[in-house]
């Protein structure tokens, strides 16, 4: 066994490098991926409990025929929604050529909410590909576009891009692709409808977080009153207990 001695600021210096490489483990793991394009930032409010609930209306509209849920349906707000587990489905591991759909329970946490919003948006048309389609956040999925009758259908905006920039793409998906045919949205209208979805799985993702926001105040308030009643008594008692000796005679 090799023995290594570090002075206290060396073991300092290293404690603070552990935690920072720690605390930027979210970070790389959300800017590791394919996504040719930045990602849209979407604004995320948990405590709009009405579009919460509206997501999840367009949810069930848009995903839940391929999409499960998990155990989330013992969540209230999927009690509101009327999501059962009978509505859940279940596909066979050999099903959609071996990629059945995934359980969305915790793709907002896996994937971050900004990439959801981007991926949504950023289908075009690839006759290539077996679906018909193909996304600039994760090209080449095997996803179909859940959302050409609201959208519409994007192409690209120069159909020979991919073999003029090989290895260096636009930075924005919309130099790359733009509206041909309107679907039954507006685009403003369609980018909310994505944002409420995206909204809805941002939630079930980590529903607990209203009983925490709750809780958390008095937790906070248990903590600083034990502290200082605990200061108190330690530094009460520390009168009879940690009396200096006499001074020698």
């Amino acid at each position: 066994m090799i023995m290594i001695m570090l002075s206290q600021s060396e073991f300092r210096s290293v404690n603070l490098l552990l935690f920072l490489m720690i605390a930027c483990l979210p970070v790389f793991s959300f800017a590791v991926g394919d996504a040719l394009v930045e990602l849209d930032s979407v604004k995320v409010d948990l405590s709009d409990k009405q579009r919460i609930l509206r997501g999840g209306q367009h949810f069930q509209q848009s995903c839940l025929s391929c999409h499960s849920l998990g155990d989330f349906v013992n969540d209230p707000v999927a009690k509101e929604l009327g999501l059962t587990k009978q509505q859940m489905p279940v596909w066979p591991e050999d099903s959609w050529n071996g990629h059945p759909p995934p359980d969305l329970s915790l793709i907002a946490l896996s994937m971050s909410p900004d990439w959801l919003y981007t991926y949504l948006r950023t289908y075009y048309v690839d006759r290539s590909r077996p679906t018909g389609f193909n996304n600039l956040v994760y090209p080449n999925t095997n996803m179909p576009n859940p959302f050409v009758d609201m959208q519409g259908r994007q192409v690209l905006i120069n159909p020979n891009y991919f073999d003029r920039h090989a290895g260096h793409h636009e930075q924005f998906w919309y130099r790359i692709i733009k509206l041909k045919e309107t679907g039954r949205l507006s685009p403003a209208d369609f980018d909310e409808y994505v944002d409420d979805i995206v909204l809805f799985l941002t939630y079930v993702s980590d529903p607990s977080i209203h009983i925490r926001r709750q809780i958390g105040p008095w937790v906070l308030g248990y903590l600083l009153l034990f502290i200082s009643v605990t200061y108190a008594y330690f530094k009460l008692m520390g009168r009879f207990y940690f009396k200096p000796p006499p001074p020698h005679r």
